[in-house]
């Protein structure tokens, strides 16, 4: 399970089909996933097909295939480990905002979040859910230990209009909670937390 770039795409093969949850224009919803992709396109990205356009760019790659887009460089990934789970992620901070901000303010579009995590834990649907908001939990946190602040409202950032996050799991569907009190949540938390964080610091606002 390494991660492969090739130019404007990043993808993980992650060895076997994995259960998942993501929030994805391909392969989003609850389901299955075997390879990870994200690819980077132009700030100015047009197609209104994003779901097609990404099954083209990863066509032979073993599937099913979940994927992301993002304008943020994918080649300043970050991959980080924390006791079973694995955390990839690509950090775009040109718009950053707090959800319920109160501003509407025109931004970049460079301004995406992508979060791929895998966990060594047969998660069933509940525990699925919520290894996914844990793991978006983990991203607010990362945010605001960085300092981000938002620029629709007063006060730190929770993210980017346009993040994406999957969450893969072993087969099997017997344990029922990946909340941060929890061994599989708290590796969880921490390896998204140190992603978006080191993620954060990277972050060029040029965009090269």
């Amino acid at each position: 399970m390494e991660p492969v770039l090739a130019g404007d795409l990043l993808w993980v093969d992650l060895g076997s089909t994995h259960r998942c949850l993501a929030s994805t224009v391909l392969g989003g919803g609850l389901g299955a996933v075997r390879t990870w992709v994200n690819l980077r396109v132009p700030s100015d990205y047009a197609r209104t097909d994003p779901g097609a356009h990404l099954a083209e760019v990863s066509a032979g790659l073993p599937g099913p295939v979940v994927g992301m887009l993002t304008a943020a460089p994918v080649d300043r990934f970050q991959d980080v480990t924390v006791g079973t789970a694995r955390a990839f992620a690509t950090v775009g901070l040109g718009h950053p905002i707090a959800a319920a901000g109160r501003r509407v303010v025109a931004g970049p579009r460079e301004g995406t979040i992508n979060l791929l995590v895998v966990i060594d834990a047969a998660l069933t649907d509940a525990g699925l859910v919520g290894a996914l908001q844990t793991a978006v939990e983990a991203k607010v946190q990362a945010l605001a230990d960085a300092g981000i602040e938002a620029t629709n409202h007063a006060g730190l950032a929770t993210g980017t209009a346009s993040d994406a996050v999957a969450v893969a799991c072993v087969p099997g569907a017997f344990v029922d909670f990946a909340g941060p009190a929890t061994r599989a949540g708290s590796e969880l938390a921490r390896a998204v937390h140190r992603a978006v964080h080191a993620g954060c610091k990277a972050w060029d606002p040029r965009g090269s």
